[in-house]
């Protein structure tokens, strides 16, 4: 189980806090016990004037882990600020689907800036919801704002404390195409329903269906410094550390993916690449559909478009040969030779997809011509091919 606490926050940054009324009494007791009281009397003050105090603080004076995050009001990145998390849920626990979609969309068309502040932007109302939904059950009662663009585009942002929350579990502040960021380690440790729910957050987010060659994709950008040659073929070195994320968490679920890539072009920031995650045939399409899906209606029906419109049983592209071939195999053994239309029938394709089939086993040697039949105008009738042993 991944969790953060607030102790493991004060290790990079000050943390402050509202403790409640009863650790301020406790606090005020321990000082004057130990004769500190004149050394903080500044945060005293403040404690009694319902102000924050610093973590650091709380730890000197002796208030146990336990005790001081089952007691805490009010958390914030900053002293003078009162912007934060309200009744924080701490320690921030991990292993949910609300922490898991949060996560996904941030990474998806959310946005982790420098300066630790986190948002995430959608034109769907209902995502929207669905995000700020998810950040109240893994952090407390958070703050946030949220805007409308002229655009259309809703405008959702998290306050500097949720970004320090996300950075402790292994998230990349700053723009995406530069830092690469790669989907946090532990996500690859659960179970395979909150799998899914980071793809399916991630894919409403990025991903979109193509129902004109039945494939669903997700793009994303990331900057390299390397020649086109070696950028391609070195994927697991250049390309998107999130796509890569996916397609091995995609994987755990049983569907087949490749990652390709797209453009290659120089611009004043460095040279720019556009790389696609996608999946095909019907056998991937159902799977998705069946565990992951997406959050928009109409990307559903498009999914499901694809699915209906397949007229026969798929073969993974790099798998093809091997079909194939299984099929000659048992044609011959039927009928002592093989044709297209013959394998045509054998593999539920069109007598193209069988013609290209045998064309490219004779190119690896896997079959031969056996007979070329000649008609009397000299035309050739089909041909008629023979495994090669």
């Amino acid at each position: 189980m991944v969790i953060v606490s607030l102790h493991s926050l004060e290790k990079n940054e000050k943390i402050y806090l509202k403790p409640s009324q009863s650790i301020v009494l406790w606090l005020l007791n321990s000082a004057k016990r130990k004769k500190q009281y004149r050394k903080h009397a500044k945060e005293f003050f403040a404690m009694r004037k319902g102000q924050k105090i610093s973590v650091s603080l709380c730890k000197k004076l002796g208030v146990s882990k336990s005790t001081l995050e089952e007691n805490v009001e009010f958390i914030s990145s900053a002293k003078n600020i009162n912007i934060g998390i309200h009744k924080p849920i701490i320690p921030f626990q991990f292993n949910s689907p609300a922490a898991v979609r949060f996560i996904a969309a941030i990474q998806g068309d959310g946005h982790f800036n420098k300066a630790l502040a986190i948002g995430y932007s959608n034109q769907n109302e209902q995502m929207i919801g669905k995000v700020l939904n998810s950040a109240k059950i893994l952090f407390g009662e958070v703050d946030f704002k949220l805007y409308l663009r002229k655009d259309k585009t809703f405008n959702l942002n998290f306050p500097k404390i949720a970004g320090l929350v996300l950075k402790e579990v292994g998230m990349l502040p700053g723009f995406k195409y530069n830092t690469n960021p790669p989907v946090p380690d532990f996500i690859f440790d659960l179970n395979n329903k909150l799998k899914a729910v980071y793809l399916r957050q991630f894919f409403s987010d990025e991903g979109n269906v193509r129902t004109k060659d039945r494939r669903v994709q997700v793009k994303q950008t990331v900057l390299v410094n390397a020649n086109k040659i070696k950028v391609k073929k070195n994927k697991e070195k250049y390309a998107p550390k999130v796509l890569l994320g996916c397609q091995k968490l995609l994987g755990d679920l049983g569907i087949d993916s490749k990652i390709s890539l797209g453009a290659y072009r120089k611009t004043p920031k460095g040279i720019k690449t556009d790389w696609e995650l996608s999946f095909y045939r019907i056998e991937n399409l159902k799977i998705f559909q069946e565990k992951i899906g997406f959050e928009q209606q109409y990307k559903n029906t498009l999914l499901a478009k694809s699915i209906e419109s397949y007229k026969f049983p798929s073969a993974a592209r790099n798998g093809r040969l091997e079909f194939a071939l299984k099929a000659c195999k048992e044609i011959q053994k039927k009928y002592g030779f093989i044709d297209k239309e013959k394998l045509a029938k054998k593999t539920e394709r069109s007598l193209k997809t069988a013609t290209y089939y045998l064309i490219d086993l004779k190119k690896k040697g896997l079959v031969k011509i056996a007979k070329k039949p000649k008609r009397k105008n000299g035309r050739f009738k089909k041909f008629k091919y023979m495994l090669v042993n």
